[in-house]
C-alpha cells in the first residue's frame, strides 16, 4: 500500500458516576491495534480516557490537517449527546456548554483534511443503552445528527455510524465491544476480505451490517457517503468468495472432497503393528494436503460454511486428524520413535521423540479441542512464534505436522521451575535464576513477541555442571502475541495465579498483547522462586505479607526491602503503573541481586570491578576466570564474545575510578532481510550509537576484527557495586541491541 495512512482512535470509559461506560477504551485500544498491523499500515493515534480532552483531539486533527496523506480514519467510542446548541462527541473533560468536540467542529476538520487525503473514513460509535444520558434532558445522539453535522461527499468520504436514529448501540460483556465495534473487528480480521484478499470500506460497511443481524442484535449499522470506485482499506488476506457457488463447481467439489476420504480410508493399516511402524506416518503424509484443501475451499467459498454435505465431510477429515493425535508408544513418526509421554496442558500433549541418536519432544494438540477454530489457531501461531527466536535458552522448533496438529522441539531434559524452590536455597542463587529467565524474555520482546503465559510450568531448567548453575529455558508460546499475527485472542486460557489482570477482564485488548502482561506474570513466578507457592490471583496485598515473611531471612535487609518495591509495582492492577518496559523491570532486578551480593559500597581493586561486571554480563563464575587471565567470555546468550579492560596500567592496586574498554564481537549477525555485511555493521553501529547517546561519558569506536567488532569505553566508572551496575547497565542494553 503506497503512501502514508493515519487513524486517530479515541475511547473514553471514565465518566463520572452513572454516565461512566465499560467497554470504549477496549473498543478503540483494539481498533488501533488492527490497524496498525501490516495489512492496514497506519500509523494511528490512541488517545484514551485522560488524554481524550477536546484540546487533545484539536490537536491531533489539526496536525492530520498538515499531513500529506493517502487515506485518514477518525474512530470514536464514547458518549455521544445533542443540545440546543448542536450534536457533539462527549470528551473526557466535559463541561455544561462545553461537551466535548462539535459535529460541526468534526465535519470541518474532515473538510480540511480530505482536500490533500484521497479517501477519509469516520466511524462513529457513541450511542449506548443504559448507560444514561450526559446531564439531565440531553438525549443521546443518533445517525440523523451525525448526517446533519458531518454531511457525506463523493470523493471517498465514508461514515460508519452504530445504529439506525430510533436504536442504541449495545455494549456487551460476553464479546467485550460494544455489538457495532465488535462486529467492526471481526471484518478488520479478514472475515470481510473479498475474492481479492482485500478489505474494502463498502465490504467492510456490508459486513458489519450481516454480523450483527447473525449474532442477533437489534441495532442495524448504518453507512452514509459514495466512494470513489474500489477503496481498499487493507490486503493480504485470505480470499474470500461472496458469490452463491455454481451448482455445477460446488457438485464438483463434494466429489472431489468425497474421493480425497476415500482414499485416504483405503490405505489404512489395520495391525497394530504395521500402524506403529509406518502406518501412522503415511497416514499424516496423506491428510495433511487434503486437510489443507478443505480449509481453503471452505475459506474461499464462503457459502461452504454452510453447506450441510460440505460441512459433514470436512467434519470427517478432521476426525480423521484427531484420530492420528491418539498415539501409542512405540510409533514411528517423521523424526522418530515415540518412547514416553512427557506430560501436557491447555494445549496439547507432550511425547518423547528418539531418532538419528537425538531425542526431541512432539507436542500434539489436544484432539477433544479440535471444534475450537481459534485455539487451533493459537496452537499454530506458538509455533510461529517460537520460529522467530534464537535464542540459547528459548526452545527450539524442529518442524510442523498438520496430521495430527502439532509440532516438533529440543528436548530439555530437566525439571520445570515448579520443582526449583526446593533445589536452589541461595536468594542470590534465585535471582540468578530469575535474571536469566529474564533475558529470554526480553529477547522475545526484542523481536516483538510478548509470551503472554509465564508461570513455573513454561521455564524448564537443566544444570550446567561446568559452571555448576541451573539454566533456564523459556517454552511454551501458545498465548503468545507478535507483531506479524493478525488476530488477537478472544479467550484468555492463561493460569489464574500468574496472568495479569487485563488478560481476564479484556483478553482482546491491547493492553492484554502488551509487554506489561510479562511484566505482571514475571512478578508472580518471582514470588513463587522466593516463596515455593503459587500467588494468589489478584491478591498483591496477600502475596506481599507473605512475601515479607520470606524475605526475612534474606542477610541483606535494604535488597529485601527492594525487592518488596519491585513486587509491588510488577503487579499494579493498572499497565501503566508497571514498570514502562520488561528491561526496566529487569534492570532493577539486577540492581537488587547486586545489593543482595555485595551489600556495602566499598572501594574495590580495578581488578576486582572489571570481574564483577563480567559476572553480571555473563551471570556464570566462568568469567571471573576469564577476565581475569585477559581472556574473553561471552554474554548470557552466548553470542556475543566480550572482552573487558581498563585504562589503569596496575589493575591490582585500588582506585576511586576507572575507564572501561569492552570489546564485543559477533561473528554472526542474525538481522531479516537480505542485506550486505556492510549493511548489517551499518545498521548494528546505528542501534548501538542510539543507546550511546543515553549514557553521558560513554563512547563507541569501530573494530575491524571478524565479522563485527565494537569498542565501548565507558568513562569514569566507580570501582564500586555502583560503577558495576552502572557499566553493566550500558554494556547490557547495548548487547541486546545488536543480538536482537
Amino acid at each position: 500500500m503506497s503512501g502514508t495512512r493515519r487513524a486517530i482512535c479515541v475511547g473514553i470509559d471514565e465518566y463520572e458516576g452513572d454516565d461512566r461506560l465499560d467497554l470504549c477504551v477496549a473498543d478503540a485500544t483494539e481498533v488501533a491495534e488492527y490497524l496498525g498491523l501490516p495489512q492496514y499500515g497506519f500509523e494511528v493515534d490512541l488517545l484514551i480516557n485522560g488524554e481524550a480532552t477536546r484540546p487533545n483531539l484539536r490537536r491531533t486533527l489539526i496536525s492530520a490537517m498538515q499531513d500529506d496523506l493517502e487515506f485518514f480514519i477518525f474512530y470514536f467510542s464514547g458518549h455521544g449527546i445533542v443540545t440546543d446548541l448542536g450534536a457533539y462527541l462527549v470528551t473526557i473533560d466535559h463541561q455544561p456548554f462545553e461537551e466535548g468536540l462539535s459535529l460541526s467542529d468534526l465535519s470541518l476538520f474532515i473538510e480540511r483534511i480530505s482536500t490533500n487525503v484521497p479517501h477519509c473514513l469516520t466511524i462513529l460509535d457513541c450511542c449506548h443503552s443504559g448507560a444514561g444520558n450526559i446531564g439531565s434532558g440531553l438525549a443521546c445522539i443518533t445517525p440523523d445528527d451525525i448526517d446533519r453535522g458531518i454531511p457525506a461527499r463523493t470523493e471517498s468520504r465514508t461514515l460508519l455510524a452504530a445504529c439506525r436514529p430510533e436504536q442504541f448501540a449495545v455494549e456487551d460483556s460476553r464479546y467485550g465491544h460494544g455489538l457495532f465495534t465488535y462486529s467492526l473487528l471481526e471484518g478488520l480480521d479478514g472475515d470481510a476480505a473479498d475474492h481479492k484478499g482485500d478489505v474494502t470500506v463498502g465490504g467492510l460497511a456490508e459486513f458489519i451490517v450481516t454480523e450483527l443481524d447473525s449474532i442477533g442484535a437489534e441495532q442495524i449499522a448504518v453507512t452514509k457517503g459514495d466512494s470513489a470506485g474500489r477503496v481498499v482499506l487493507g490486503s493480504g488476506f485470505p480470499p474470500i468468495s461472496r458469490e452463491d457457488l455454481p451448482q455445477s463447481e460446488r457438485k464438483r467439489i463434494l466429489e472431489q472432497g468425497k474421493q480425497f476420504l476415500e482414499d485416504y480410508t483405503s490405505q489404512l493399516q489395520n495391525r497394530a503393528e504395521d500402524w506403529r511402524r509406518d502406518g501412522h506416518r503415511t497416514a499424516s503424509k496423506m491428510l495433511a494436503p487434503t486437510l489443507r484443501w478443505f480449509e481453503r475451499n471452505r475459506r474461499e467459498h464462503r457459502d461452504l460454511y454452510t453447506d450441510p454435505e460440505f460441512s459433514q465431510l470436512y467434519i470427517s477429515a478432521f476426525n480423521r486428524a484427531k484420530q492420528l493425535a491418539e498415539i501409542d508408544l512405540g510409533t514411528q513418526l517423521e523424526l522418530g520413535t515415540v518412547t514416553r509421554i512427557i506430560g501436557g496442558g491447555g494445549f496439547g500433549t507432550v511425547y518423547e521423540v528418539t531418532g538419528d541418536g537425538e531425542k526431541l519432544a512432539y507436542k500434539v494438540y489436544h484432539p477433544t479441542e479440535y471444534g475450537n477454530a481459534e485455539k487451533r489457531s493459537l496452537f499454530s501461531r506458538g509455533y510461529r512464534a517460537m520460529e522467530q527466536l534464537d535464542h540459547p535458552r528459548v526452545v527450539k522448533v524442529r518442524g510442523y505436522t498438520e496430521a495430527p496438529l502439532g509440532f516438533f522441539m529440543e528436548y530439555v531434559d530437566g525439571p520445570n521451575f515448579m520443582d526449583l524452590p526446593n533445589i536452589i536455597e541461595d536468594p542470590a542463587a534465585i535471582l540468578r535464576f530469575l535474571l536469566l529467565t529474564a533475558e529470554t524474555i526480553a529477547h522475545a520482546h526484542s523481536r516483538t513477541v510478548i509470551h503472554r503465559d509465564i508461570k513455573p510450568q513454561n521455564i524448564l531448567a537443566l544444570y550446567d555442571q561446568e559452571r555448576e548453575t541451573w539454566l533456564p529455558y523459556l517454552c511454551d508460546f501458545d498465548l503468545a502475541w507478535f507483531g506479524q499475527a493478525t488476530q488477537v485472542t478472544r479467550d484468555a486460557w492463561g493460569n489464574l495465579s500468574y496472568a495479569a489482570p487485563e488478560q481476564m477482564t479484556n483478553p482482546r485488548s491491547a493492553a492484554a498483547h502488551s509487554a506489561h502482561v510479562d511484566i505482571y506474570a514475571f512478578a508472580q513466578l518471582s514470588y513463587f522462586a522466593i516463596t515455593g507457592t503459587d500467588p494468589v490471583p489478584l491478591g498483591r496485598a496477600n502475596n506481599t505479607r507473605l512475601l515479607q515473611e520470606k524475605l526475612n531471612a534474606w542477610p541483606v535487609g535494604s535488597a529485601a526491602q527492594r525487592f518488596i518495591d519491585w513486587y509491588v509495582r510488577c503487579s499494579e492492577s493498572e499497565p501503566n503503573k508497571r514498570f514502562a518496559n520488561f528491561r526496566a523491570a529487569m534492570d532493577e532486578l539486577a540492581e537488587i541481586e547486586s545489593e543482595l551480593r555485595s551489600p556495602d559500597n566499598r572501594k574495590l581493586t580495578v581488578q576486582r570491578t572489571i570481574n564483577e561486571i563480567g559476572f553480571a554480563l555473563s551471570g556464570f563464575s566462568a568469567a571471573e576466570s576469564a577476565v581475569s587471565s585477559g581472556g574473553a567470555f561471552t554474554s548470557a546468550s552466548g553470542r556475543t564474545s566480550i572482552n573487558l579492560a581498563s585504562d589503569k596500567p596496575n589493575i591490582e592496586e585500588s582506585a576511586r575510578t576507572v575507564d572501561i574498554i569492552a570489546t564485543l564481537k559477533l561473528y554472526n549477525i542474525q538481522l531479516e532481510g537480505n542485506m550486505s555485511n556492510e549493511r548489517k555493521r551499518a545498521l548494528l553501529n546505528s542501534r548501538i550509537d542510539e543507546i550511546v547517546r543515553t549514557f553521558p561519558g560513554v563512547k563507541r569506536k569501530p573494530g575491524t576484527q571478524g565479522t563485527f567488532e565494537t569498542f565501548i569505553i565507558i568513562q569514569g566508572v566507580d570501582c564500586d557495586r555502583n560503577g558495576i551496575q552502572h557499566a553493566r547497565l550500558v554494556l547490557s542494553h547495548i548487547i541486546e541491541a545488536i543480538e536482537r
